[in-house]
């Protein structure tokens, strides 16, 4: 007998009804046919089981796996990707270049000091770093990330021109400098697009910088106190001290897009940034990523990117009174939880 090609015998032959009956698994499914139609299925199911009578039935069960695998696995495919929450912790190695001034009380303003050339503070260190994202809702979305960086390091000799700090000249000598960087962000987003496979997010939210610098000074030193009070032939053999610290809260908006290339492997940007002057205090806060995240297991995966960091904090009132500036810049590894 010859088969029939009907299309609709290609659409019974592998839908999941006909894998159900030709297995004697007719349940809820046919029992929920039209009657109208029924005897016409009876009729076509009969030819194709003739027609089919010489295949093993090894083969036709992959027939209807192949069939039946697409629709079941569809809506989970990016499960992963679409997780509501995402915690990460891993490592931050960045390049670092930073500013500090420490401002006296009788000398006038000082410009600031690299840190890492003038007063020998390594400019590349590893720091843990980590963070957490909830999606608390379909469009809503509220993300915490941190890190902590805490320097030391020391020069001596003769400086030239002669370091400032505060209302002291350091002409020769030696200097031990401490310089601690703690960034906590505190991040809402709202999605404007939210699909399967593709986030595009606006955000607001707080960065909180804790600055802090302290400074020891031994050598030839001029002061307001000394003769001569400024270089050269500063007096030999003293010592003096300053430090400042701020804690700075900078408000930022952003602009952040992630898409997922398949189910475990996805690839996200994000830009923040913003500039404030309240009252004697002014701020500036510049952050851009680059992420991409695979995750090979339900739960557990892994991922690289890049941060940079700009941040200014200048000041001169009781709190501060001086300017931190600092730009770090390098790569992140990180382990990650979704669930």
């Amino acid at each position: 007998m010859d088969v029939p090609t009907d299309s609709r015998l290609v659409q019974v032959l592998f839908s999941p009804l006909w894998c159900k009956f030709t297995s004697g698994q007719i349940d809820s499914d046919v029992n929920s046919l039209n009657t109208m139609h029924f005897p016409r299925m009876i009729t076509l199911v009969s030819t194709v089981n003739m027609a089919i009578k010489n295949y093993s039935a090894r083969t036709l069960s992959i027939l209807c796996a192949l069939a039946i695998a697409p629709s079941a696995f569809a809506q989970d495919d990016y499960a992963k990707f679409n997780a509501p929450w995402n915690v990460y912790i891993g490592g931050f190695w960045p390049s670092t270049s930073s500013e500090v001034a420490i401002n006296g009380e009788l000398l006038p303003p000082r410009p600031p000091t690299d840190v890492e050339d003038a007063l020998g503070i390594d400019d590349n260190a590893g720091v843990a770093w980590g963070g957490i994202r909830w999606h608390f809702a379909e469009r809503h979305s509220l993300e915490l990330e941190a890190f902590s960086l805490k320097r030391n390091g020391g020069a001596s000799g003769v400086f030239s021109p002669p370091i400032e700090v505060g209302d002291y000249y350091l002409e020769s000598g030696a200097v031990a400098t401490s310089y601690d960087t703690s960034l906590t962000r505190l991040t809402y987003g709202y999605s404007l697009i939210r699909r399967e496979r593709t986030h595009l997010q606006v955000s607001a939210g707080l960065h909180v910088a804790k600055l802090g610098a302290g400074i020891q000074l031994s050598g030839e030193i001029c002061s307001p106190n000394t003769v001569p009070t400024t270089p050269p032939g500063c007096p030999t053999a003293g010592s003096e001290a300053a430090s400042e610290d701020v804690t700075a809260p900078l408000p930022h908006f952003g602009l952040s897009y992630a898409y997922a290339m398949t189910p475990s492997l996805d690839v996200s940007v994000q830009a923040i940034g913003f500039a404030i002057t309240v009252g004697s205090i002014e701020g500036s806060i510049v952050e851009m990523d680059a992420d991409l995240s695979w995750q090979p297991f339900q739960n557990i995966g892994f991922g690289a990117g890049f941060r940079y960091f700009n941040t200014n904090v200048k000041a001169s009132n009781s709190q501060l009174n001086g300017e931190f500036d600092f730009e770090y810049f390098g790569p992140v590894l990180s382990v990650k939880a979704a669930f």
